[in-house]
């Protein structure tokens, strides 16, 4: 499955090309910043079972959203996003985000079974503490705020160094 460094680098490859391609917005790795403020950010989860199983957590500034989801679903400027389109955009493009990092970490012909995406409800913690702590974060800021993706893979054994 690769190193924590590599997995953490195909996270940022994978989160940068998807919101590009599928959003048409660009986005830069600041690992150096301090993780965002998830109160005030709406994330979406999706978990997932296979080789090896978890969960991909995405984070993204609440202000962000619109033109995220207006990109997603080519809505004109000037025209609002509902707030369920904008959560149905979030879920999507995290969809397209797992689908395409676990094969990345894992290898091409691992198989796994993704649940459907989530939108985790207001004032749930992001990092359960019954669960163990993100494998991989990465941090990036985006045109309207910042964006965090958390990697947690059920038990830390998964990892394994090259």
């Amino acid at each position: 499955m690769g190193t924590k460094e590599q997995i953490k680098e195909t996270l940022y490859n994978v989160a940068e090309d998807v919101l590009e391609k599928l959003a048409f917005i660009f986005s830069f790795p600041e690992d150096e910043r301090d993780q965002m403020d998830y109160t005030t950010a709406v994330a979406t989860r999706v978990s997932f079972a296979g080789p090896f199983s978890g969960a991909l957590v995405m984070a993204i500034a609440a202000e962000a959203l619109p033109e995220l989801a207006g990109n997603m679903l080519g809505i004109d400027e000037d025209e609002e996003t509902t707030t369920e389109q904008q959560h149905d955009a979030l879920k999507e493009l995290i969809n397209v985000v797992c689908g395409n990092l676990l094969p990345a970490i894992s290898g091409k012909q691992s198989v796994f079974n993704v649940n459907m995406p989530e939108i985790v409800p207001e004032g749930e913690s992001i990092i359960k503490d019954d669960r163990p702590q993100p494998v991989s974060v990465a941090k990036m800021d985006i045109d309207e705020g910042q964006c965090d993706l958390l990697l947690f893979i059920d038990g830390e054994t998964a990892i394994q160094a090259d």
